[in-house]
């Protein structure tokens, strides 16, 4: 296999089929090369990462050499300069004053909110009806965020925010696969959803800031970000303040509520894999706490499996911040690199059977079969997932409770789950599933 290769035909007609199906384009390429340039004669290259070694070199090696370029200001437009979006040295000092919210102390006290609000969210459930299970999935882990990060309680009617995040992120998923996005100022139907979306979550930014000092003694996010000076003795600005607000309700609710999604898709799919999880969460007949969870191996393996296939972060873009050598071979200031976990944890050169959903390559016996960089659904390097640890235990924790409680059965006659790439990877069409009592 050659290291760089070109892909043949023209830019526009490559450009097209990305746009129509960017997941089955990026997935076409993986046999081509270890590095494929999309578009060669363009000032900026564009070079889709099908090697593990150069994801390591990308991601962790070399990541002074990259940052994340036109995908962090397109972001910024909505998160501010948050820590998904800031780089260098301000992204290293927001991360470590963040860094005590998602201590393992932390985490185990957040999984008794993440209980008591899917026992909520289940008691509001009738036996019988059919549910979209995505809206559920957005409400409910919109809640936890909320109430973990922030110290604030939302009620369970929280529609018209998680409306706000989902227009949002379909005019930024749009703006950030066209080159030449429609200029914000055009009051298109999609522009205006989207500023009506901005404006709800800065509302609610604002009203989390007044509630969370008077209610709270706790320490959580919004506290330390509310009392972190700078070497100054100056504290942050309240846009800072809000940047990082934001930042947290979009990447740390709809990510995980997509990873849900598919988790039940997939259960619904394979009874015999959802039959071995029951037996599994059946020990623990007064519901789960924080440190059963290191004795749910197979439940953890259904959630590691299903990042697999289905990531949240389907594609990680950098930029070539100077002239930079990947694999031996020179690259350009720059150049813009597409990696893609949903492509590589795909690829049969790295999992076997790729396409199968298997949680038992994750088994305690086969992890070691398990190729570093070849799987890597919250990043890695200094730009990992701040909250990985978070969302895995509330993955497990909500669908424990929800299987103990209820059947999730896949509703209606067409059950082609099409995998959707906007910011976060999400089920074309939402999902509804018929709820039945066990």
């Amino acid at each position: 296999m050659d290291m760089t290769v070109s892909l043949g035909g023209s830019q526009l007609s490559n450009y097209l089929a990305f746009r129509k199906d960017p997941l089955r384009f990026l997935l076409n390429t993986h046999t081509l090369g270890d590095i494929v340039a999309i578009n060669p004669h363009s000032r900026n290259t564009s070079y889709i990462i099908h090697s593990r070694e150069a994801v390591k070199q990308i991601l962790t090696i070399k990541d002074e050499y990259f940052e994340k370029g036109s995908s962090a200001r397109t972001l910024g437009k909505t998160l501010g300069n948050g820590v998904l979006t800031s780089d260098g040295e301000e992204h290293r000092q927001q991360r470590k004053m963040m860094q005590p919210a998602f201590h393992k102390r932390k985490i185990a006290g957040y999984a008794e909110i993440v209980n008591s609000m899917t026992e909520d969210m289940i008691g509001s459930w009738k036996n019988g009806e059919t549910r979209p299970i995505h809206e559920d999935m957005m409400n409910l882990t919109l809640r936890i965020i909320v109430k973990t990060m922030f110290g604030v309680e939302l009620s369970q009617y929280t529609g018209h925010i998680t409306k706000a995040v989902n227009d949002i992120i379909e005019k930024t998923a749009s703006s950030l696969l066209t080159p030449f996005p429609p200029p914000d100022f055009l009051p298109t139907s999609q522009n205006r959803k989207y500023k009506r979306g901005v404006q709800t979550l800065d509302e609610l930014a604002d009203y989390l800031m007044e509630e969370a000092p008077v209610h709270s003694s706790e320490d959580h996010l919004l506290s330390l970000l509310l009392e972190t000076k700078y070497e100054n003795g100056q504290g942050l600005s309240k846009k800072e303040i809000r940047d990082q607000i934001v930042t947290m309700l979009i990447a740390g609710h709809e990510t995980t509520a997509n990873l849900l999604t598919w988790v039940f898709a997939l259960l619904a799919r394979h009874p015999d894999i959802e039959e071995t999880m029951l037996r599994e969460l059946a020990l623990f007949e007064n519901g789960l706490k924080f440190e059963d969870l290191k004795n749910l191996p197979f439940s953890n393996q259904v959630i590691q499996e299903t990042l697999r296939l289905y990531p949240s972060a389907w594609i990680m873009l950098r930029e070539a911040k100077a002239d930079a050598e990947i694999l031996n071979e020179p690259f350009k200031k720059g150049s813009i690199f597409l990696i893609s976990p949903y492509v590589m944890h795909r690829n049969p050169a790295y999992f076997a059977d790729a396409e199968e959903f298997n949680p038992d390559r994750f088994s305690i016996e086969k992890k070691d079969e398990i190729p570093m960089y070849g799987y890597f659904p919250f990043g890695g390097g200094s730009r990992g997932c701040i909250g990985s640890q978070f969302a895995m235990m509330e993955a497990v924790m909500i669908s424990a409770a929800v299987l103990k409680h209820y059947r999730l059965e896949l509703a209606g006659e067409k059950h082609d789950l099409k995998p959707e790439p906007l910011v976060s990877l999400r089920i074309k069409n939402g999902l509804s599933m018929t709820v039945l009592k066990r």
